[in-house]
């Protein structure tokens, strides 16, 4: 049981705001299956700013023995305390932990390294969860608090299953416990073709990018669903906090496509990539029936209007998990607001590092 905490102040003041517009809302709380309504002000990030937080996380890699292979590893920031370790998604898109990294490393050992991406034989989820104990294991570490954000979330899951004793904590990201990618199964049987047949040979890396970059600035109309349950562990100035809130933001900031875009086109030989390092993955990935072993405190952070990952899975997810500590649905901005939006999700992250720490 983790002790009661003061909610971080700028994630206090956003829930606060929420819950007195609520308040305020005629007809009181949103009833199950209701659409999310809210006007929000937007912001994109700007070219300049992005640039150089790309080229800080650049600055930062070191090469380091991992096993027979040499990765880059980032290692960083005062080395007290449980390290935090951010699970990578696809190389050159480092960028959507750059700013949770920044500010963790003020005060705690930050970790992340840059996987090798497979583009002649097929990389699961079983390898990338033994690849993720292997650099544990180079740099001494025994019990950790990881990140992982949509397809790292995955190998996330997959290593702590396995591994329940090395995960103090987990904090997932744009993730719920299954993937399916709209409209299914017709992008499920399209993956079934690409996996069995030589299909990167001929398909063009453009087109490819094109496809996978709106289904990541995509906005899915809102299934808004209510908390099962009031979590008495986690109050804010006398207002209970459940496993489930919107936490409401002013100004939802977003990034831009091009920028997106630019990652991308950096990732060489995308259909290789896409066939044998993303698919593996993302194609299997079924934590449904295993969500009881991940007994560690879990932390749920997702956006309100996700094609990818939509708020009802990670609400069904919130309620299996044996100690979700929460779980928050951040309105607008695109799969990326981890990075976008990282005041709020730092603050979130700030608020539950706390409270493990405290247990």
């Amino acid at each position: 049981m983790m002790n009661d905490l003061p909610m971080h102040p700028e994630a206090g003041a956003l829930i606060k705001e929420r819950d007195v517009r609520e308040r305020k809302a005629p007809g009181g709380s949103r009833r199950s299956g209701q659409k999310l309504k809210s006007k929000m002000s937007t912001s994109e990030i700007d070219t300049v700013t992005f640039h150089a937080d790309v080229q800080h996380i650049e600055s930062l890699w070191q090469p380091m023995r991992v096993g027979k292979v040499e990765m880059p590893v980032i290692d960083i920031g005062n080395n007290t305390g449980v390290p935090l370790v951010f699970v990578p998604i696809l190389e050159q898109l480092e960028f959507v932990y750059a700013r949770q990294i920044r500010a963790f490393s003020q005060t705690r050992r930050v970790i992340l390294y840059r996987r090798r991406e497979a583009r002649t034989q097929p990389v699961g989820l079983r390898e990338r969860a033994e690849e993720l104990g292997q650099v544990l294991d180079a740099l001494g570490l025994a019990c950790v608090d990881l990140v992982g954000h949509g397809d790292a979330a995955m190998v996330l899951f997959e290593f702590a299953a396995r591994n329940p004793r090395r995960c103090r904590s987990l904090i997932i990201v744009a993730q719920g416990a299954d993937y399916q990618i709209a409209p299914h199964p017709f992008i499920w049987l399209l993956h079934e073709l690409f996996l069995r047949f030589p299909v990167e040979y001929v398909l063009p890396a453009w087109f490819l990018r094109r496809i996978v970059i709106n289904y990541i600035v995509a906005r899915k109309p809102c299934r808004v669903t209510m908390p099962p349950q009031v979590d008495p562990r986690h109050s804010v100035a006398g207002a209970s906090l459940s496993s489930w809130r919107d936490v409401a933001q002013p100004l939802v900031y977003s990034l831009p496509r091009p920028l997106i875009e630019e990652q991308f086109r950096k990732i060489a030989l995308w259909p290789r990539v896409y066939k044998f390092s993303v698919l593996p993955i993302i194609h299997y990935f079924d934590m449904r029936a295993r969500v009881g072993a991940l007994t560690m405190p879990v932390l749920l952070i997702n956006r309100a209007d996700d094609a990818l990952s939509p708020e009802y899975k990670t609400h069904w997810l919130a309620g299996q998990l044996p100690d979700c500590f929460g779980h928050y649905v951040i309105p607008g901005g695109e799969r990326f607001f981890m990075y976008a939006q990282s005041e709020v999700v730092t603050a979130l992250m700030d608020h539950f590092l706390t409270g493990v720490q405290g247990v």
